[in-house]
């Protein structure tokens, strides 16, 4: 298999698809906030992985009384304090270590190992690659959403890369179907072997028993989504 077709196979995974759920925005009009398919009965945590400066699609959960779990090494403290919040100042990584945590370690120190009604927010500024290396795909059928941002989506061309692409994409839609997807349009697209690819994507997932699916056939961006940058324009995905 050729280059190309190894990478339009691998994107072919994150193809959007319509469910039951209609969509909601959580969090800002911007970056930080996520678009969402409305499944939230019942859920009862929240993984939280990178925080920054923006903590407003967490604050969306912990102000419905979801259990918040914080993890970010970057920052002393989230933005804001909630009763819900559980802040931990440790990074996100493929195996514990001091001022580490895998994610294994974090599900089950939140008892989320014994509830399937979670959801799952990353956005590590590319640490996501390394640290799916060693994640139990039983782990991921913990959380109900799985929300995301992939960053370097445009080095898919490094064979080395690649292969840490297909890691976390075979992972996250085994049991899991891309029901959203939105170009962050701080970093622009790249054309990777004749295969335009946004170096930045936001992607939603909903666990496969929650909805049937259906091709999705809607633009991209939705009208629920804005950009990350409000000096540059939005990135058209619809086309591709």
């Amino acid at each position: 298999m050729n280059i190309q077709n190894e990478i339009l196979n691998l994107l072919k995974s994150l193809k959007m698809n319509d469910c039951k759920f209609p969509k909601i925005r959580v969090g800002n009009n911007g970056d930080g906030g996520y678009v969402l398919p409305n499944d939230f009965d019942k859920i009862e945590h929240l993984l939280s992985i990178g925080i920054g400066d923006d903590d407003s699609f967490d604050r969306f959960f912990a102000e419905r009384g979801v259990k918040v779990y914080q993890y970010d090494h970057t920052v002393d403290n989230p933005p804001s304090n909630h009763s819900n919040y559980q802040f931990n100042k440790i990074a996100w990584a493929e195996n514990d270590a001091d001022g580490q945590r895998s994610l294994e370690s974090m599900v089950n120190l939140a008892g989320i190992n014994k509830t399937t009604n979670a959801l799952l927010k990353f956005d590590t500024e590319g640490a996501e690659w390394d640290c799916f290396q060693k994640i139990d795909v039983e782990t991921l059928k913990h959380f109900k959403i799985i929300v995301c941002e992939l960053h370097g989506l445009n080095s898919i061309g490094n064979s080395n890369h690649r292969a840490k692409v297909k890691n976390l994409l075979d992972k996250l839609t085994l049991n899991h179907t891309a029901v959203h997807i939105h170009a962050n349009n701080c970093c622009g697209m790249t054309l990777v072997e004749g295969v335009p690819i946004p170096a930045v994507l936001e992607v939603t997932l909903l666990r496969n028993d929650r909805s049937k699916f259906l091709d999705s056939n809607s633009k991209i961006p939705s009208s629920l989504d804005y950009p990350s940058m409000t000096d540059r324009p939005e990135i058209i995905l619809t086309v591709f």
